[in-house]
Parts: C-alpha cells; sequence; structure tokens
C-alpha cells in the first residue's frame, strides 16, 4: 500500500514539474500570428506561444465567440469575463488564456518576455498585472505595434507585456486558468 502511495506521489510530482516548465516556456522571437476563428482549436492555445489575432469573428460579444467556438482547454476553470479601461502602464497576465477584444481599432505595444527585466512591477488588479518602463531602460526593451480592430480577438500569451495606446475606450477581456496556473497566480500575488 505504501509502495503504490509512493509512485502516485512520484507521478504527480512528475506531471506537476512537467507542467511548470510548460508554464514557464516563451518564445524569444517577435512573431505575429493570425488566424480565422474557424481553425482555432481551444485545447492548443495554451501552447501558443506568440501572440494571436483572431479574424472573421462574429458580430456577437467576446465571451459568446469564445463559447460558440470553444476557445478554452478542457481543464479551464475560474472563467472571467469583463471590461477593462486602458491605461498607461505596461500590462502582464500569467493565466492559461487571455483574450482582448477592442469596441474599436487600438493600437497595442507588445513586449516580448525576455525584457520583463527591465520593467518595474507596480501594482495587481482584478485582470492584470501593472508595470513601469523607467526612461532608463527604454532603449534596451525592444517592442512590436499591432492594430487590433473592432471585429478581432487577440490572444496574448503568458508573460508577454502590452500597452494600449488609448485612454478612451474600454476594451472587452476574457481570462482562464486550469488549476495550476490558478495557484500559481494565487501564490506569487
Amino acid at each position: 500500500m505504501k509502495s503504490i502511495f509512493k509512485v502516485i506521489i512520484f507521478v504527480i510530482v512528475i506531471i506537476l514539474f512537467l507542467h511548470f516548465r510548460k508554464y514557464r516556456n516563451y518564445t524569444n522571437e517577435y512573431r505575429i500570428d493570425q488566424q480565422e476563428l474557424d481553425y482555432i482549436k481551444g485545447p492548443e492555445l495554451y501552447n501558443q506561444l506568440d501572440p494571436l489575432i483572431i479574424t472573421f469573428i462574429e458580430e456577437i460579444s467576446l465571451y459568446n465567440n469564445i463559447s460558440k467556438y470553444s476557445l478554452y482547454s478542457p481543464l479551464s476553470i475560474n472563467k472571467k469575463t469583463g471590461k477593462y479601461n486602458p491605461n498607461n502602464d505596461y500590462l502582464l497576465h500569467n493565466n492559461e488564456l487571455f483574450f482582448i477584444r477592442p469596441k474599436k481599432e487600438v493600437r497595442i505595444e507588445l513586449v516580448n518576455p525576455k525584457f520583463t527585466k527591465f520593467f518595474k512591477y507596480k501594482q495587481k488588479d482584478e485582470y492584470l498585472k501593472k508595470y513601469i518602463l523607467d526612461k532608463s531602460n527604454f532603449n534596451k526593451v525592444q517592442s512590436i505595434d499591432v492594430i487590433i480592430r473592432e471585429y478581432n480577438i487577440l490572444f496574448i500569451p503568458r508573460h508577454w507585456l502590452f500597452k494600449f495606446d488609448t485612454n478612451d475606450q474600454t476594451i472587452d477581456v476574457y481570462k482562464t486558468d486550469n488549476i495550476f496556473t490558478y495557484f500559481f497566480t494565487l501564490l506569487r500575488l
């Protein structure tokens, strides 16, 4: 009985370790993917390391598009949808999946996770962590701008920093966790 318990614990530790490695993984490249909504599979999004612009969405809410096309994994829990009012901060999430949909065209600055060390943590709100980039580090950071139109959805992978180029509109957001990301975000506050 004790040996079975040890084997079970060992398997759980291995699974947690592999999941942690996957969770911490990110790309060092700047590549933006673009795909039509019909060709995206929700369970594969957890492995998506590049930002993804989803086109040809239906003229329904962000939540309804995500539900209709199952843009989540079978392990998704803690699903939240809401509205976000952008400010001048750089933002970051550590959730399983994170989507945004603007009401009108918006420019978004994306920063690769390899540059996170140059940012200073500010605070956390309901959806995102806020960061500041000191002027002394501005030249050390490379970023890319993308334009998201009204009927597009932007999927932002874990650990990517981003900043909205507008303060005058509300952005629809949708986030989901799995058990691992939920507990990890709780521990990291």
